[in-house]
């Protein structure tokens, strides 16, 4: 995805959304960027009472919700009231039913079994701390682009008992039901989901400090392996970190929360903050990230500052500070594709008449506020390069924007190239062992293909290959993963590190990086 092309994303995701009536919604279509639902719920008095005295108590409630245009005069039919469970959630962010609530709903509360759209839960949160209304959708749009499993979003108007609430982010909820659709599997025992709640760290004492969100409580032998691992003193830290933690994915998760400034994550400070970790069938973890609202602002949060626990033995370790490094030229790059500034402008323009309907207490924002905060993402984002190399210690970085020459390359260089998948470039769909990848050639070149995945242990390949492209156009490229990759993958989902070298007649290379998400293959 080029910089010019990231707005299509969220053009494409409206037109989705238009073209799809109420009974042909899928939580898939819900969770885009550019998709609005409109959520009704009722409270009876019971209710409303029982929230006012424990508001993180679940309590009885209906539902119904209705897709849109992307307008507020273009609101579709509403599905089937349902009875489910209700409850407020926030920390700081925290507004009663008296302001801009925020909202935890459970499907299967007072009826068991029951689900909306193959959905357990629905987080609906109320955006009273980010002006913008646009830092978690495009923070968890970073993270997921740069191979760190992370929630989808897509946005909710929200009203109860016929009362407008106003806009609120729709965030994919972390439970078994995600899981399942970041990883291939769940199962419980032996994996777990825990929650770090602020200042719980993967420390000796803290194992019983985490929350357990799936698996069972009464083991967390997984989380006391790691924990011992990080304890330790020798070997190297990557080495004590081998089948505790993948520490590429880790790395990804740190740079991005750095290079978007989420100081209120785990890397960002030394009481860490918003973050999961996932442990696969073999005891491995991922981090996941949270609470991203308060990303893309902070300029000041450098990239080699204090952080907590895990961070910090990372810094420590030459290896694991080469394997961050590395993550954060990626995140670089995954931030100038997204073009931050530009989607920002495009959800602002969306979102502007839904906020128009807000009303105070609700309205938590003025709209010169909105705008000046809207504004800021893209000057944040537009500093970050430079403030990267510095870090590293490079030159001045290259032009994002495309199109211009690399440097140390010939005075006419052709366009660059593209590389592609039929399927959206995270379900990359396998045969046979096979990875079908499309090269947008510029004309007749040379081109060769490597990929490799990180692991704990170091990079392992994947597949090599060279074609030859007689003409411009697309080059349609078979690349057989390795036995050793294959193999991974028979027990978890894997980030595919991808570099095409694309060498036109009569010029100097071009060069292009992608991460392609590969399901696992077990069944």
């Amino acid at each position: 995805m080029t910089r010019r092309a990231a707005p299509a994303l969220l053009a494409a995701a409206l037109l989705l959304c238009l073209a799809a009536p109420a009974a042909a919604l899928t939580a898939d279509e819900m969770y885009e960027p550019g998709t609005v639902v409109v959520v009704d719920l009722q409270l009876p008095p019971a209710s409303v009472a029982a929230l006012e005295a424990e508001p993180d108590e679940y309590v009885e409630g209906t539902f119904a919700l209705a897709p849109s245009d992307g307008t507020p005069t273009g609101v579709g039919s509403f599905s089937a009231p349902l009875t489910i469970g209700v409850r407020l959630k926030g920390d700081s962010s925290f507004r009663d039913l008296k302001g801009k609530a925020a909202f935890k709903l459970k499907f299967n509360e007072f009826v068991k079994g029951q689900k909306f759209l193959g959905l357990k839960r629905m987080t609906l949160n109320n955006m009273v701390q980010d002006p913008s209304m646009v830092h978690e959708t495009l923070a968890y749009a970073a993270f997921r682009a740069a191979g760190v499993p992370a929630p989808r979003t897509g946005y909710a108007d929200v009203r109860v008992n016929g009362e407008e609430f106003g806009m609120h982010l729709n965030l994919e909820t972390l439970d078994d039901v995600a899981l399942e659709r970041l990883f291939g599997s769940f199962e419980a025992p032996p994996q777990h989901l825990y929650e770090g709640a602020f200042g719980v760290d993967v420390l000796p004492g803290e194992a019983g400090a985490f929350e357990v969100d799936e698996g069972e409580g009464g083991d967390r032998s997984d989380l006391e392996a790691l924990i011992e691992a990080l304890a330790a003193t020798s070997p190297g830290f990557p080495q004590r970190m081998a089948g505790r933690a993948d520490l590429g994915e880790m790395a990804r998760m740190w740079a991005v929360e750095r290079y978007i400034g989420h100081w209120d994550g785990y890397s960002g400070r030394a009481q860490p903050h918003n973050y999961f970790l996932y442990s696969d069938p073999l005891g491995e973890f991922q981090m996941l990230p949270w609470g991203t609202d308060q990303s893309w602002k902070v300029a000041q949060l450098g990239f080699g500052s204090p952080g907590a626990a895990l961070f910090e033995a990372c810094l420590g370790d030459p290896d694991c500070v080469s394997i961050y490094r590395d993550a954060l030229r990626g995140a670089r790059q995954v931030v100038a594709d997204l073009d931050p500034g530009a989607e920002a402008q495009q959800l602002a323009a969306l979102l502007a008449p839904w906020q128009e309907l807000e009303e105070a207490p609700r309205k938590p924002f003025a709209a010169d506020v909105i705008a000046a905060e809207v504004a800021a993402v893209g000057t944040f984002a537009a500093n970050r390069p430079a403030a990267l190399a510095k870090y590293l210690g490079e030159g001045e970085p290259e032009s994002s924007s495309g199109g211009g020459p690399a440097v140390g390359s010939s005075a006419v260089t052709p366009r660059p190239p593209k590389l592609s998948s039929r399927l959206p470039v995270n379900r990359a769909k396998l045969s046979r062992g096979l990875l079908p990848i499309w090269v947008d050639a510029p004309g007749p070149a040379s081109v060769h293909l490597s990929a490799h995945i990180a692991t704990a242990r170091g990079d392992v390949s994947a597949c090599v290959v060279s074609r030859t492209a007689t003409e411009a156009g697309p080059l349609a490229i078979r690349c057989r993963l390795s036995q050793a990759v294959r193999r991974h993958l028979a027990a978890r989902w894997l980030q595919l590190r991808v570099l095409v070298t694309v060498t036109p007649a009569g010029h100097d290379p071009l060069t292009l990086r992608r991460s392609i998400r590969l399901p696992r293959t077990a069944g």
